[in-house]
């Protein structure tokens, strides 16, 4: 197939992330692939690449036009078009575009309506795909290229609890270091940079907890971290499909999470707990902190799908079985 994939802004996250491994995996499954995105991001892509700053006002005549060209220059046999903003420009032009389209959501949101004038619709999580309307929508959950788990790395002690995210109100870290207040014999470490840096640290010193809270910082390390922790959590007020997720699963690490997104899917339920809850979080943490040996048993199963369903493989053949539906539609 002649695939392009369109992806708006200009940010570093899990969709620009998703996008680049997307576009490689399908380069090597034989297709061809053109990426239209922001200057910005060509030196990381093997592919094709049409520079268009989609970062700009969806609304943008200018960039519409710049958008309109590429797309039509390319003919593609299937436009993918990724997030929101993207699908709300690339939908304006469809109607002069004789395409067949695919978009991807990426996260819950409270307005889908762009998402209506697309073949199929992709939702990286059942959560997310609630809220679509849509005769065509698909959930395929996020796919990665397995981490490389270093056999020499060992836990760490005192048992290490690992979160992993941007410093951002949505992740929920103000309520993971509120839950935190009590356990004892564990450390947790918090990997991520962000604008909250200063009220998380505030916090963690007004609750008395500077020898067991750490705020690492950006890490480049994230398997070997993973690895290292006895436990993974995540704290997200809501969420898509976290690449860390597929991380700490494909390093066998068991994690205990708020019920959103792909977690609902993919988690025991035992270990989901309400988002905002601070008492259940704690008490999530600390049964599990408890009986690892035990948590290891139950999330055997999880480890497997992880490892068929989560890699880049897997993801592949559903997002290329979601193509094929919409070329070969009437």
């Amino acid at each position: 197939m002649n695939i392009t994939l369109v992806m708006a802004g200009d940010e570093e996250g899990g969709l620009e992330k998703h996008v680049v491994e997307l576009a490689h995996g399908l380069q090597q499954h034989g297709h061809q692939v053109t990426v239209i995105a922001h200057e910005k991001y060509r030196d990381r892509l093997q592919v094709h690449f049409v520079a268009v700053d989609l970062s700009k006002s969806r609304r943008n005549i200018f960039v519409l036009y710049q958008l309109y060209k590429a797309l039509k220059n390319e003919n593609a046999d299937i436009v993918h078009v990724h997030g929101n903003k993207a699908a709300a420009m690339v939908s304006l032009l469809l109607p002069y575009l004789k395409l067949k389209s695919v978009a991807t959501l990426h996260s819950r949101k409270k307005n889908t309506k762009m998402f209506k004038a697309f073949n199929a619709v992709i939702a990286v999580s059942p959560n997310a795909a609630e809220v679509l309307d849509h005769p065509h929508k698909h959930v395929v959950l996020n796919g990665i290229e397995p981490p490389i788990l270093n056999a020499n790395i060992m836990k760490h002690t005192p048992p290490v609890v690992l979160a992993v995210g941007r410093l951002v109100p949505v992740k929920g870290f103000d309520v993971l270091i509120q839950a935190w207040k009590g356990i004892q014999n564990a450390e947790l470490w918090i990997v991520g940079d962000g604008f909250e840096k200063e009220k998380l640290q505030h916090l963690i010193t007004e609750l008395d907890l500077e020898q067991s809270v750490k705020l690492l910082g950006f890490r480049s390390d994230i398997a070997e971290l993973m690895q290292q922790a006895s436990l993974y959590v995540m704290s997200s007020h809501y969420e898509g499909c976290p690449y860390t997720m597929i991380e700490a699963l494909l390093c066998k690490t068991p994690m205990v999470s708020t019920a959103v997104g792909a977690m609902t899917m993919v988690l025991p339920e035992q270990y989901l707990c309400p988002e905002n809850d601070v008492d259940r979080l704690n008490q999530l943490m600390r049964n599990a902190l408890v009986d690892l040996e035990e948590m290891q048993k139950n999330y055997k199963a999880v480890y497997a799908f992880a490892a068929k369903e989560l890699v880049l493989d897997g993801m592949l053949r559903n997002v290329e079985s979601v193509y094929r539906e919409v070329l070969n539609a009437e």
